[in-house]
C-alpha cells in the first residue's frame, strides 16, 4: 500500500471515530433553566418515559410555574402544550389560555407561543410568541 493509501485509510478511520449527533442525544433528562430574550422564564426539570428516543417518545416537566407532557416529534425537535390556567399575562400571572413550546435537542432553542384568553391587567386576550434557549442547569 501506497503513502496516499495508508492517509486515505487513516483518515476514513478518523472520520468514523468522531463523535457526532445521534437520536439518542435527543433523549433530555435533568434541570434546565429557560431564558428569554431579555430575562429568564422558568426552570424546568424534565424526566424522561421512554428509553429509547422515537416519534411520540414523552418526557413529564415540572417547574414553578407549570407541569405538562413533551412530545418527541422527531428531526430533533420536542413539543409541549399547556392549557388551563397558565402563566401568559407580562406580569407572569395566570389566566385561561395556552402555552406551545417546541425546541430543539441539538441547538436548544425553540420559541413558546402564549395565548391568552382570558383577562390580565393591561393587556387585551391575544398570543405571542417569543423565543427561548435551554440551558442545563
Amino acid at each position: 500500500m501506497r503513502a496516499g493509501g495508508v492517509a486515505a485509510v487513516v483518515c476514513g478511520l478518523a472520520l468514523a471515530l468522531a463523535p457526532t449527533a445521534s437520536a439518542a442525544d435527543d433523549l433530555m433528562s435533568g434541570s434546565y433553566t429557560v431564558k428569554g430574550p431579555n430575562e429568564i422564564i422558568d426552570t424546568w426539570t424534565i424526566s424522561n418515559l421512554c428509553n429509547v428516543i422515537e416519534t411520540g417518545c414523552l418526557a413529564n416537566i415540572k417547574s414553578p410555574l407549570i407541569e405538562g407532557q413533551a412530545v418527541y416529534q422527531g428531526a430533533h425537535t420536542w413539543m409541549m402544550r399547556v392549557i388551563g390556567q397558565v402563566p401568559v399575562c407580562p406580569d407572569r400571572s395566570k389566566t385561561k389560555g395556552a402555552m406551545v413550546f417546541t425546541w430543539n435537542t441539538q441547538s436548544l432553542t425553540g420559541s413558546v407561543t402564549e395565548i391568552q384568553q382570558g383577562n390580565c391587567v393591561l393587556t387585551r386576550p391575544g398570543q405571542s410568541q417569543i423565543p427561548i434557549t435551554l440551558v442545563a442547569a
